[in-house]
C-alpha cells in the first residue's frame, strides 16, 4: 500500500468520501481516476492540491510531499 491508500482507508473512507471532501472543504475537483492514479505513484498532485488532500486524509503535509517526490 501506498501512504495515500493506507491514510484514506484507516478513516474508512473510500476514493468518493476523498473526492467529496476536497470539493466541499476546499473547493479542489478531482476525480476517481486521479486518487486512483496518485495511489498507485501513476501520477503526483499539483503541489496547490497538497495542502487540502494532507487535511482531508488527516496526515502531516511532509507525508505527502515525501510520496510526490518519490
Amino acid at each position: 500500500h501506498k501512504p495515500l491508500s493506507v491514510a484514506r482507508e484507516k478513516l474508512g473512507y473510500n476514493s468518493d468520501d476523498v473526492i467529496r471532501h476536497l470539493f466541499a472543504d476546499y473547493g479542489v475537483r478531482v476525480s476517481g481516476n486521479t486518487i486512483l492514479n496518485w495511489e498507485e505513484g501513476r501520477t503526483t498532485p499539483d503541489a496547490d492540491v497538497l495542502p487540502a488532500l494532507a487535511a482531508v486524509l488527516k496526515i502531516k503535509l511532509d507525508d505527502l510531499y515525501a510520496q510526490a517526490d518519490a
